[in-house]
């Protein structure tokens, strides 16, 4: 039996979100939308699934949910950097993931399975935006003597681990389920937990941070 821990960690997150909302600055205000639906969508796939399940799987939710957080945490990431340049980098990075979500449902697999090809393009693009963002905050830490207390550098260093893991899972999950085993079960829940402690609690920590301190979030 496995229990949903990473729904805890989600909760963490939508809690710590609700209570420092009023303090965040603008650009993390969107997540508390986001995390409302997370909260809300793994409640009924835990405890009511069989309200989703749509041709005897809820793959289509992941494939949707797939969708929505590349929009959010790019949105997000796009909004760290006044530059225009960096930010129309961003926004053609998401366009590209949703291009290939959609060649991955028409042509590769389809919108009732699991759109592997799709995650996959997903957590590159995630993973490379948070990364670029990392190499330039360290390019102005005399900026920021303490990264760990600067919100921003703790959500794109959760986002980072997180897009990392799911990358994991994504190029494994095709393989390990043809096989259809225990270990494939185990692994995948294992994963799945780790992506969810890395991005949640450090959305936690970081929306905290705000209610202690304001700073400037965005590089100039």
């Amino acid at each position: 039996m496995f229990y949903p821990i990473y729904f805890f960690f989600e909760l963490f997150a939508f809690i710590c979100c609700a209570y420092a909302y009023r303090k965040l600055d603008s650009n993390f205000k969107i997540f508390l939308p986001f995390l409302t639906f997370v909260v809300i969508y793994e409640f009924i796939n835990i405890f009511f699934m069989k309200l989703i399940l749509l041709h005897h799987s809820n793959a289509w939710c992941g494939n949707m949910e797939g969708v929505v957080e590349l929009v959010v945490y790019g949105q997000f990431m796009a909004s760290l950097d006044k530059r225009k340049a960096y930010k129309r980098r961003v926004y053609i990075a998401i366009a590209t993931g949703i291009t290939i979500t959609i060649i991955d449902i028409l042509f590769i697999h389809s919108f009732w399975t699991s759109t592997t090809v799709a995650f996959l393009s997903q957590n590159i693009i995630l993973a490379n935006m948070a990364l670029v963002y990392l190499s330039n905050l360290l390019s102005h830490s005399d900026k920021y003597p303490n990264l760990f207390r600067f919100p921003p550098f703790l959500v794109a260093t959760g986002l980072l681990l997180y897009s990392l893991t799911c990358f994991f899972h994504s190029v494994t999950f095709d393989n390990l389920l043809a096989k259809n085993n225990y270990h494939f079960f185990m692994i995948a829940y294992l994963v799945n937990e780790m992506g969810c402690a890395f991005i949640y609690t450090f959305l936690g920590l970081a929306f905290l941070r705000f209610t202690r301190v304001k700073s400037d979030t965005k590089i100039q």
